[in-house]
């Protein structure tokens, strides 16, 4: 019995180095070879009770033969040889899902993620908008399968097919975290997959591929950018930036700052009573503005200042020199006495034949009457 045991797992051990990738899960074109049977399995995982282990799935009783609502995330196009053959890391932790499958239930990311108990191996596989443990898919469609590793440990995948046969695929060893790996849906029928670690099994993910040739082309992946822009509001901004969603708080608004920007050049705002009051500005007056400087004044449509307009007021110049008028002083009876006279007595009295004086009075004598008194 030991030496048969022995040469069923140096079998299996070859089989798993000679497997090419997880996908249907081999893609040697060689799925119908035996791994082991279903017996063989229950010995080496005692406590993997299958009915008990795909219970929690939500799978329906018979496998579904087309789509119907639950179809995987999947393309008909193989994917890069560098992302098979090995569990890549997964962003699920910066760029979290929509909602994560637990315990009969879909959990958004932050529920899922207190819940879930971090020291349990963990499988799903990609629909639309989540990760779930059932899911339909075409035959020859691939779709990502997404483990979670609680701590270091070698990784066994086992997918036990619509045969009754199970084939398993060393994946190595790995640190503690979230991984995926592509599955390739190589023949129809109910799959069930699960992984071991050296703590124990994971759940199980139920795979019903159908033959159907009409694929319905499923939901794209939300897009993690405008899936973070989304989730900004009145409170907080959230940006994607560095490969993750980073969310700021707002400052509080300010109603007052807000009003007062509020102010144009057609319009006043200001706070008031609890609000924002905004009044029209009155149209400009240059006349008015001008002149209310003492010193300017608004002349042909422009303002003129005194004292400091480098520009002249319009109108005459006035002379800063003008021509001296006419000399015209007031008479002066004493400068006009003519020579030979004297002025006295408020008149101009001249002496001598044929002398007379414009400032005569009628009391004085005339010339004849002093020649007959001499």
């Amino acid at each position: 019995m030991k030496a048969y045991y022995l040469l069923s797992r140096i079998a299996i051990a070859t089989l798993l180095i000679c497997s090419i990738s997880l996908g249907g899960l081999d893609q040697s074109d060689n799925s119908g070879a035996e791994n082991m049977t279903i017996t063989q399995f229950n010995a080496m995982v005692p406590s993997g009770n299958l009915e008990s282990a795909f219970v929690e799935s939500g799978a329906p009783q018979a496998a579904s033969e087309d789509a119907g609502s639950e179809v995987a995330a999947y393309t008909d196009q193989t994917p890069p040889a560098t992302d098979l053959k090995t569990l890549m890391p997964s962003a699920v932790l910066s760029n979290p899902p929509r909602y994560m499958y637990y315990n009969g239930d879909y959990l958004a990311w932050n529920d899922f993620s207190t819940t879930f108990p971090s020291n349990n191996p963990g499988l799903w596989i990609e629909r639309a908008v989540s990760w779930t443990l059932y899911a339909t898919m075409p035959w020859g469609g691939w779709a990502r399968e997404l483990l979670y590793v609680p701590q270091t440990s070698p990784v066994i995948m086992y997918e036990i097919y619509p045969g009754g046969y199970v084939m398993g695929y060393n994946l190595g060893t790995v640190q503690s975290g979230y991984y995926y790996i592509w599955y390739y849906a190589d023949s129809p029928g109910r799959h069930k997959n699960l992984f071991a670690t050296n703590i124990g099994y994971s759940n199980a993910v139920i795979v019903d591929v159908y033959s159907n040739a009409i694929r319905p082309v499923p939901k794209p992946t939300p897009d993690p950018r405008k899936e973070c822009e989304a989730r900004s509001s009145d409170t907080q901004t959230c940006e994607w930036r560095d490969g993750r969603c980073q969310c700021y708080m707002k400052p509080a608004p300010n109603p007052v700052a807000d009003c007062e920007a509020r102010s144009t050049d057609t319009q006043t705002c200001e706070w008031s009573d609890g609000r924002c009051q905004c009044y029209m500005k009155p149209a400009p007056n240059p006349v008015a503005e001008c002149e209310s400087n003492p010193l300017c004044d608004y002349i042909n449509g422009q303002c003129y200042c005194r004292g400091y307009n480098p520009e002249p007021m319009p109108g005459p110049v006035p002379n800063p020199n003008p021509e001296p008028g006419p000399f015209n002083p007031a008479p002066n009876p004493v400068a006009d006495c003519p020579d030979g006279c004297y002025y006295a007595n408020g008149r101009c009295n001249c002496m001598g034949a044929g002398v007379s004086s414009d400032y005569g009075s009628s009391s004085g004598g005339s010339e004849t009457d002093l020649g007959n008194e001499g």
